[in-house]
């Protein structure tokens, strides 16, 4: 890697792909944009946290980062993203600027930007994966890419103000670098690892679990050498854990003591008090079923049904909106289970899992599949085992579904039959145009609303 930035060329036969994925993108967050716009661009003394929390309402997704680009303050859970909260500011002060400027709250813009631009490149990564490490045609990779972002909740990563979208772009250039340092039997470099680790883990600290996986697939038992593991990881952790110090003594503490005053002030409603504590008689009903308390492992669940979870949710909400309870969230009035109206959709979800069962069958072999299947193992682990997240499990689909995309390619490789193949292509363009016309209508309809 004698030129990291040329990663990011587009080359000549993706000018074109990229050229529509950004329209699509562009067209998602602008309908988005479009449901709150104008209480989302006031500007102004305002109580920003109030407009964004009473009025945003996207699935479990939070409008933290709105919030931040408006006034800036510190509102991510330090434990799980470390870092977000500093990778933010640099655009708060932008937004600060365009406030005086323009006399409008640009946070919905900005936000719009940075996440139209790192989905057109996960879009790309996805592509070369297909196309250079596991080797399928051109064709076949535009139409597995376009699978991909057509499922329910890749839809809402890209236009959600949250940290998904950004979790998306570093997972997918991790399996990029790390694919083709396995497919060209040459070493993933110390340096891209540890650059991966602190960013990746900066935006979410299970990241770096997967950054470790990569680096362990890609370079086997070299991964253990001192100067590598030092360079690799022991560096970026100490930088971590430094900065995770720095920002909980001089940003964190403050900023709670902040809401705490505030919060103190606005007991003095017996109203809001009443209701403060119906919901929180609310939150310990929902996470009764911790493994244990603390604010990590109450979002774990030890007695929600796995089985139904993995029909409706995992391989269901993720892939396809329900209709009823369209993206709206399961912390305030959304049943953790919502059934399909129409049944079809479970044929849907059954012919994807039974196509994934198949591409995992078909790339079993290869080392690079395998890395990509411990990713996912990971997450299984994390949900299904754990319970982590497991009540509104789609809202992480960003981190675990494009092995979807990924297991059916193998298939596409292992299968020499032409008609075979053919027969493969049909079931997958089936499935796309069905999920794009269905969560499109939904989506439309309900931005519009």
């Amino acid at each position: 890697m004698k030129d990291p930035f040329r990663i990011f060329k587009i080359s000549k036969e993706e000018r074109w792909p990229s050229v529509v994925v950004f329209l699509y993108l562009v067209a998602l967050n602008a309908l988005a944009i479009y449901q709150h716009f104008e209480q989302f661009t006031r500007c102004g003394k305002l109580g920003f946290y109030t407009i964004f929390t009473k009025n945003f309402c996207l699935s479990g997704f939070d409008p933290y980062t709105y919030i931040t680009l408006s006034q800036w303050r510190s509102l991510y859970v330090l434990s799980r993203h470390p870092l977000l909260a500093i990778f933010v500011y640099p655009f708060s002060e932008l937004n600060q600027w365009l406030m005086d400027v323009t006399d409008m709250n640009c946070a919905v813009f900005i936000v719009a930007v940075v996440l139209v631009l790192l989905s057109l490149y996960s879009f790309l990564f996805l592509f070369r994966i297909l196309r250079q490490i596991v080797e399928i045609g051109y064709k076949e990779s535009l139409l597995l890419c376009t699978f991909f972002f057509s499922f329910a909740y890749i839809m809402v990563t890209v236009v959600a103000p949250d940290h998904f979208g950004l979790s998306l772009f570093f997972l997918l250039l991790t399996l990029y670098i790390a694919g083709k340092s396995i497919k060209d039997n040459k070493k993933m470099p110390s340096w891209a690892t540890a650059l991966l680790f602190l960013l990746s883990t900066g935006i979410t600290t299970t990241n770096c679990v997967k950054i470790g996986l990569a680096q362990w697939f890609a370079n086997g038992r070299r991964v253990f050498h001192p100067r590598s593991f030092l360079i690799a990881f022991i560096l970026p952790s100490c930088l971590l854990v430094g900065s995770y110090l720095l920002i909980d003594e001089y940003i964190q503490k403050p900023e709670q003591e902040r809401r705490d005053n505030a919060l103190q002030e606005r007991l003095k409603d017996p109203k809001f008090k009443k209701d403060l504590e119906a919901f929180h008689r609310k939150q310990d009903k929902a996470h009764a079923n911790a493994i244990m308390s603390g604010e990590t492992f109450r979002w774990t669940d030890m007695k929600l049904s796995r089985s139904r979870s993995i029909v409706e949710n995992l391989f269901g909400e993720s892939l396809m909106f329900h209709d009823e309870k369209m993206l709206h969230d399961v912390n305030v009035d959304r049943p953790v289970f919502v059934a399909y109206t129409n049944y079809f959709c479970y044929v849907i979800v059954g012919i994807v899992l039974l196509l994934f069962i198949l591409g995992i069958a078909c790339g079993i072999k290869s080392h690079f599949f395998l890395l990509c299947l411990s990713w996912f193992g990971f997450d299984m682990f994390l949900h299904l085992v754990l319970g982590f997240g497991l009540q509104e499990v789609y809202i992480m689909t960003a981190h675990w579904a494009f092995i979807l995309p990924i297991a059916i390619a193998y298939m596409f490789k292992h299968i020499k039959k032409a008609s075979y193949q053919q027969a493969l292509r049909y079931i997958v363009l089936f499935l796309t145009i069905f999920l794009l016309t269905y969560n499109w209508n939904l989506y439309i309809h309900y931005m519009l609303s």
